[in-house]
Parts: structure tokens; sequence; C-alpha cells
């Protein structure tokens, strides 16, 4: 006789702190200058790298975003994200939402919506200045999408990139996961999309988190992410490098509160570049990052709250495959 698969899990069968988070704010607590929202789970892609599948829990509503906005005792930079969050209905209410109530809005994107450019002008016409994020994985390389984000996906992610720019979105990041003897060359080709881009400001680098599908690869080390950009990316002669934060380096003002997983500096006048290491412990007590969960009004830090959820999945829903191997070439 063949089994069913369970049904998909609920939020509610994970409330915050029950899966194993130590660290959860009240809303109106929130101590995270960044707080990330899930406003929706479903996508349109299926990327290797996903520590989250499951697609069919509901996306979250306009009202409680509104009184999360509402409690929220601070000014804050809100980062959407999903599954892929301009698939919710009301995408652009959540931008201007977020804006009414003075706070900052950013959202991460696989740009599949953007490679319509009609879609990427009412992102512009709602008159919020958001920071547009584009997950660029491959840069121009099919086969680098085809590992990672399981899609010859290059063209699409290039008409994103020019749409966004074209419609005047004034602040784009671009962003690549570095898997280890795979997208190395992804380093170099970000920095001639920022060069050939000009509202490209922010060029981001991180090491696949210990989560999901790669939950057993040997991930780059911050130290190893710093010897690889600059292996790829010389200082810039004319600029003097800026540090914001360095998780390698004690010296007062160059490091963060604690979780060492962060190095930001100004490359020049225009490019601002980010390296993370997603794999460090210590990253799972990041002070600057929160994650907001749904339906309640709780927080919890960002990177803990993603390796508990992929573990949660993994040990009590195995149909979704969370270990499955990444596709190769």
């Amino acid at each position: 006789m063949e089994l069913s698969p369970s049904p998909a899990p609920k939020l509610k069968e994970f409330p915050s702190g029950k899966l194993g988070s130590k660290i959860v704010h009240s809303i109106d607590n929130n101590p995270f200058p960044i707080i990330y929202v899930d406003l929706t789970h479903r996508c349109n892609y299926n990327c290797n790298y996903c520590y989250n599948p499951v697609r069919t829990f509901p996306d979250m509503t306009l009202d409680y975003f509104r009184e999360v906005c509402r409690r929220l005792p601070d000014r804050v930079a809100f980062r959407f994200m999903g599954g892929e969050p301009t698939l919710h209905p009301q995408f652009l209410e959540f931008i201007t939402t977020a804006y009414e109530h003075r706070h900052m809005v950013s959202f991460v994107s696989n740009g599949s919506m953007f490679a319509d450019y009609s879609f990427a002008k009412t992102v512009k016409d709602t008159g919020v200045p958001v920071i547009a994020t584009l997950s660029m994985n491959g840069g121009r390389n099919n086969a680098w999408y085809q590992f990672i984000d399981n899609g010859e996906v290059a063209e699409e992610k290039i008409n994103a990139l020019r749409n966004l720019n074209d419609v005047g979105i004034s602040r784009i990041a671009i962003t690549a996961i570095i898997v280890r003897g795979v997208n190395e060359g992804v380093v170099p080709e970000l920095m001639d999309l920022a060069e050939t881009h000009k509202n490209v400001r922010y060029v981001h680098y991180r090491s696949v988190g210990k989560v999901g599908r790669f939950i057993d690869t040997d991930p780059y080390t911050l130290q190893e992410l710093k010897e690889l950009v600059d292996r790829y990316i010389p200082r810039d002669k004319h600029f003097e490098r800026r540090i914001q934060f360095d998780g390698l380096d004690a010296t007062p003002g160059n490091r963060c509160f604690g979780c060492m997983g962060c190095f930001e500096y100004q490359h020049n006048q225009k490019i601002e570049l980010c390296l993370i290491d997603f794999a460090k412990p210590d990253t799972l007590t990041c002070w600057k990052r929160g994650k907001l969960i749904e339906e309640t009004f709780q927080l919890e830090t960002f990177f803990e709250n993603m390796v508990q959820f992929s573990s949660y999945l993994e040990g009590k829903h195995p149909e979704y495959n969370l270990k499955l191997e990444a596709g190769s070439f």
C-alpha cells in the first residue's frame, strides 16, 4: 500500500521560540535595525539552495503588516522576501504601507517579474525610494544558474537588471551565493555588471548557508571570501577603502557587536561591497537582522530562524527532500 505524503505544515505548528530559537522579541520592543519579512511562500523558481521549499503557507496579510508597522517603536529597514515577494498580489501595497509609517523598504527578488518592463515601472511609480536587490548567482553564466538556481535564467536576470536600471530605481543591489568550486567567477562578473548599470550601488557576496539542500557543503568562511574577492577585485587605487563592519578585525569601529559574520566596505565612490558568512555559527545571534514571524507579533534573529526552520522541515517533513544533492555539471 502506497503511503500518501503528510500534509504541508501549517505556520501554527511552529510558533516563534518553539523551534529551539533562543532569542525571541516582541515587536513592541524590537531591537533590530533590519527586519526580514516573508510576504509569501509562493515561488516560481525551484532553487537548489532554498531552505524553504514549502509553497502552501498562506500569504502575509496587509492588515497584519500594517499593525506591525504601527507597533514598532522605532524606524526600521524592512527587507521583503519569500518565496518570491513580487508574487504577493499586494506587493505594492506592502511597499507603500511601510513607507507611510516612515520605515525604509528593500526587497530581495529572483527578478522574474522585473523581466517585464511594465512591472518594474509600477514599483518606480509608487514613489517609494526602495532598494531593489536582485539575486544573480550566475551572473551571465547559465551553467552556474543551472547548478544553483536549477534553471537557465541568465537572460531573464539580465533583462530584470536592465529594466530596474532603466525605469530609474536609483538604488539597486546585486547579490550572489558563492559555492566552493562552482561559481567563483561570478565575483568579477557582478562587478562588471555594476559598472555598466549606473544605478547599481551595492554588490553582495555570501557563502552558502549550511541549511536546506546545501546542509552538508563546505562553505566559504568570511576570511576566504575576503581573500577571494580581493583576488578578483583589486583595491581601487583612486579611493581609500572605508570599512563599515569587519568581523575579523577587532579594531574599535571595524567590528560589529559580536557575530563577526560581515565585512562591508565602500569600494569606490559608487559601489559598496558586502561579504556575509552565512555558515558561521555566531551569525545565529546577529544583532542587525531580525525575522518577523507570521501570525505572531514576534521576531527572532534571522539566521537562527532560518536554521531552525530548515531543521524542522527536514525532521518533520522529509518528503520535501531538503538534502537533495544540488545540480551538477
